[in-house]
C-alpha cells in the first residue's frame, strides 16, 4: 500500500473528473476510429473448451423477489453446483443477446458498447467439469480450460484468504483490458471499467440468487497474486472485482450467511 494514497487518489479524481469550462477543449483534437478498435473478445486458441450451449432457464422467482432476497451468503456446501448453474450465471453477467452489425449486445450494459470486462474462473466443485482454471469466450460461448488441477488453495490464497473461497464451487476473477475503453473513452476509461463490472457482477447474483446458490462479491484481494494467478500483466489488463459462489442449505440467509465459527 502507498503512504501517500490519499493525495494519489484525490489526483485521480481531478484527473478523471469533466468540466463545462474543459470539455470542447479537451477533445478537440479527440478521435474515435470503430474500425480500428481493439479486438473486443478474448481467447485462448489451442486451449482445451467446454462449449456451454444455450442455457436451461429453470421456473425461480420473480425479478423483484430476487432484488428483495438478495444477500451475501458464503456457508458453502460441499454438494457441486451444476454445469446448467454455471451456465446461467454466466449468461446472466455477459451473455450475448442480440447482434447490432458491428458490436453485439449483452446482458449487462458497458460504456460505448465496448466490453472491456473479462470473466475468469477457478472451478472447484461443478458436475461435469474439471477442476482448474477457466477463461468465458464471450462470442464461442465456451470456457477455455488454461490451467488443470485443484487450485483451491492458490485461489484462496490470492482472494486474501478468505476461508469461504476454499468451499466454494466457483471462484470468480472479473478482469478488464483497458485500452478496449481507453481508446475511445481516454482518461474517463479509468473511471468507466469499475462501472461496467459492477453491472456484470450485480447480474450475477440475482442469477445466484434465483438458482438457489450463495454468493459473495468480494473487493479485497491480493493483486498481483490474481494476476499471476490468471496469467495477466496487471497494467493493460487487470483484475477489477471477485466473486465466490457456491451451493447453501436455502433455508434460512442467516444461516446461509457464514459459516459457524470453528470450537476452540
Amino acid at each position: 500500500m502507498h503512504p501517500d494514497w490519499q493525495r494519489i487518489c484525490d489526483e485521480f479524481m481531478q484527473a478523471t473528473s469533466y468540466s463545462p469550462a474543459e470539455m470542447d477543449e479537451g477533445w478537440k483534437d479527440r478521435s474515435y476510429d470503430r474500425d480500428q478498435r481493439p479486438e473486443t473478445y478474448l481467447t485462448y486458441p489451442g486451449k482445451p473448451r467446454v462449449a456451454l450451449g444455450t442455457p436451461t432457464f429453470p421456473e425461480g422467482p420473480s425479478l423483484w423477489q430476487a432484488l428483495g432476497e438478495r444477500r451475501s451468503r458464503r456457508n458453502f456446501l460441499d454438494t457441486p453446483m451444476t454445469l446448467n448453474e454455471l451456465n446461467v450465471l454466466l449468461w446472466a453477467a455477459s451473455g450475448i443477446t442480440a447482434d447490432a452489425g458491428d458490436y453485439q449486445l449483452r446482458t449487462a450494459p458497458s460504456a460505448g458498447a465496448l466490453y472491456p470486462i473479462e470473466t475468469y474462473l477457478t472451478v472447484h466443485r461443478v458436475e461435469g467439469l474439471a477442476p482448474g482454471l477457466y477463461h468465458l469466450d464471450v462470442r464461442g460461448w465456451a470456457l477455455e480450460r488454461l490451467r488443470d488441477g485443484d487450485l483451491a488453495e492458490e485461489a484462496t490464497t490470492a482472494l486474501l484468504d478468505q476461508g469461504m473461497c476454499r468451499h466454494a464451487g466457483v471462484n470468480l476473477f472479473w478482469t478488464a483490458v483497458l485500452e478496449r475503453c481507453r481508446r475511445k473513452y481516454y482518461e474517463r476509461a479509468y473511471r468507466y471499467v469499475w462501472w461496467d463490472v459492477g453491472h456484470v457482477c450485480e447480474n450475477a447474483w440475482l442469477a445466484a440468487t434465483g438458482l438457489g446458490l450463495g454468493m459473495t462479491c468480494m473487493g479485497a484481494w491480493y493483486d498481483d497474486l490474481a494476476h499471476t494467478l490468471l496469467g495477466i500483466d496487471g497494467v493493460e489488463h487487470f483484475s477489477v472485482l471477485t466473486a465466490t459462489v457456491g451451493r447453501v442449505q436455502g433455508d434460512s440467509w442467516q444461516e446461509d450467511r457464514r459459516a459457524p465459527p470453528k470450537p476452540e
